[in-house]
């Protein structure tokens, strides 16, 4: 099997059986090429056949990524992409065992996802007026993406049939076109309802299957759009954070959930991640904050650090 094809049959079964998004599609797709490209260079012949990728050529990428100051994420994110494709060739029969199967993931290091504090929060929805159809629809926005830790494509995909306003429900596709009901609260509720009767006078009465955000000409709002809004409304209470985006509230959704006893398994489910390992992260976050406040307010821990 010719390497490009395998590619190109790898991603359309990733397309259609799957259903990735069109963004985990791109990705793949430069990964998987970027790979082809090193192994044409790497052996010095314009085509390549699966049955010659070896471990060693895995293993030499990975060195390569280094040299040219790939960092150690987005190494892994191009091995996990390989070890996938792969996997599926061995399926096919394309090839007799799998090279990436025992090459080691490069140690990412943790970083701690930025969140907002609590009294950050709270100043956030404080200053936030309702005065006309675009403060209203980044209220409304604002207050979805804390109140339920959507994702920014997530919110994007909102039709108003997806929320439940009598069961005080939203429904939300998530990954792999896994849909997931969320609570609707109280303040999440009164800011569509402002948001929904500032769309009704500029735009009409929307119908069930319309999309729920807007521009401020009517089009379904752009992720660009939607992350300078964003940043717009977190720059001034962030502390000087380097990070604004949308995801910094999911994180601050999911933080202060664990920071008043909500369990782990629900916050999981709640985020849509298919595994409790990558929502365990949050509690991290909890425990640095623990450990900064124990440093701050014990007299045995503030001795410690001046006998240092």
């Amino acid at each position: 099997m010719q390497f490009l094809t395998a590619i190109d049959e790898f991603l359309s079964y990733l397309e259609s059986v799957r259903a990735y998004s069109q963004h985990t599609l791109k990705a793949y797709r430069q990964d998987l090429r970027q790979f082809h490209a090193f192994c044409v260079e790497y052996h010095g012949r314009e085509t390549v056949e699966l049955s010659e990728i070896d471990k060693i050529s895995i293993r030499h990428f990975l060195g390569m990524l280094t040299e040219v100051r790939f960092t150690a994420r987005s190494a892994a994110r191009k091995l996990a992409a390989l070890k996938s494709f792969f996997r599926y060739c061995l399926r096919r029969g394309w090839i007799e065992k799998n090279p990436a199967y025992s090459v080691r993931t490069p140690r990412i290091p943790r970083n701690l996802p930025a969140v907002l504090s609590k009294e950050q929060a709270a100043t956030l929805f404080r200053r936030l007026e309702a005065r006309d159809f675009v403060s209203a629809r980044d209220a409304a926005m604002l207050e979805l993406f804390y109140a339920c830790g959507l994702r920014l494509n997530e919110l994007q995909q909102l039709r108003l049939r997806d929320i439940r306003f009598r069961r005080m429900l939203v429904s939300v596709l998530g990954k792999g076109n896994k849909q997931r009901l969320l609570p609707l609260g109280e303040s999440s509720r009164r800011a569509l309802d402002i948001y929904l009767a500032y769309y009704e006078k500029s735009f009409g009465k929307p119908g069930p299957d319309d999309t729920l955000f807007l521009s401020g000409r009517g089009k379904p709002i752009s992720t660009r759009n939607v992350r300078l809004r964003v940043e717009k409304y977190l720059k001034p209470i962030s502390g000087g954070a380097r990070k604004n985006s949308p995801h910094v509230l999911r994180h601050s959704f999911a933080t202060h959930l664990l920071d008043e006893g909500a369990d782990l398994e629900s916050v999981r489910m709640m985020l849509g991640h298919e595994s409790l390992s990558t929502t365990q992260v949050y509690t991290h976050v909890k425990m640095g904050r623990l450990k900064s406040a124990y440093e701050k307010a014990h007299p045995r821990a503030e001795k410690k650090k001046k006998e240092q």
